[in-house]
C-alpha cells in the first residue's frame, strides 16, 4: 500500500481540504444560513464520514505505519 500524490502534495491533504469545504457547508446547512434540502444534509452527513475515514486511514498510515508516499 502506498499514499498517492496529487499535484505534488500527498491525497491526505487534499481529503482533509474537501472534509473542511463539506464540514462547512453541512454547518451552514444546518443553521439554516443556506437553504438546502434536508436530504443533502443528510447525504453530506455520509460523505463527510466516508471522507473522514478515508483521511484517517491514509494519516494514520503515514504518521504510524510507515507507509510511503508516492
Amino acid at each position: 500500500m502506498f499514499v498517492p500524490l496529487i499535484w505534488g502534495k500527498p491525497i491526505n491533504v487534499w481529503l482533509g481540504i474537501v472534509l473542511m469545504v463539506l464540514l462547512t457547508l453541512q454547518i451552514l446547512s444546518g443553521k439554516h444560513l443556506i437553504k438546502l434540502p434536508f436530504s443533502f444534509h443528510r447525504r453530506n452527513a455520509m460523505l463527510i464520514g466516508l471522507i473522514a475515514a478515508m483521511h484517517a486511514i491514509f494519516g494514520l498510515g503515514i504518521w504510524f505505519f510507515n507507509v510511503p508516499i508516492k
